[in-house]
């Protein structure tokens, strides 16, 4: 199954490894669709949060559809859900009954997946506090816009086992560059603050 990368909620690449489920606890909720969020965009995701004050669970569900299963002739509705695990930096799909009793969880470490509003928020303060960025992102009328995971072999900062996100922000109606940022939620650091080091924010128009 190939799975692509972009705000739909979609992932990329392959390799797996089985993991058992927890037992389900009595009296489980029924699950839910879950998407990736839809950013600034979706005016669900706060530009003015303090880093400090976000704190991410261990375990990021970012998104789950219902799907039907067959075994021995016999269809099963289940759910299917895409998160990030914290602790151990790597995606994992579960699969779920119709009344939410997990019933597989699978390792996917060559996958990545995009993100949660909260996920969001958190790198788009981390890019704001970064030193190097802070008078620049501290102008009024600024657009921040996070989301698209980036991971690169070559780069130790963002390669296997990284979450790192793009942030780029732009001034006025958006086509005035800021600034383009890759922050890392594993490690809550901005891991490049110019992803392109050549390029200056665009200048003000005179008026």
């Amino acid at each position: 199954m190939l799975l692509v990368a972009m705000i739909g909620g979609l992932l990329v690449a392959c390799g797996t490894k089985r993991v058992q489920p927890e037992a389900a606890g009595a009296g489980q909720a029924p699950l839910s669709f879950l998407s990736a969020s839809a950013g600034v965009g979706g005016n669900k995701v706060r530009v003015d949060r303090a880093s400090a004050d976000i704190v991410l669970p261990d375990y990021q569900a970012v998104r789950r559809y219902a799907d039907v299963f067959t075994e021995s002739g016999v269809n099963r509705k289940v759910y299917v859900e895409y998160g990030w695990d914290y602790r151990r930096g790597i995606v994992v799909e579960t699969v779920y009954d119709e009344r939410g009793t997990p019933l597989e969880r699978t390792d996917k470490p060559g996958y990545t997946l995009n993100f949660s509003d909260q996920e969001l928020e958190l790198a788009i303060a981390l890019a704001r506090e970064e030193p190097s960025l802070q008078v620049l992102l501290s102008a009024a009328d600024l657009n921040f816009y996070a989301g698209f995971a980036y991971r690169e072999a070559k780069d130790p900062g963002c390669a296997a086992g990284t979450r790192c996100v793009h942030v780029i922000v732009s001034a006025g109606d958006g086509q005035r560059h800021v600034a383009h940022a890759i922050v890392d939620l594993m490690t809550r650091q901005v891991i490049h603050a110019s992803l392109d080091p050549g390029r200056k924010p665009d200048p003000v128009a005179a008026h």
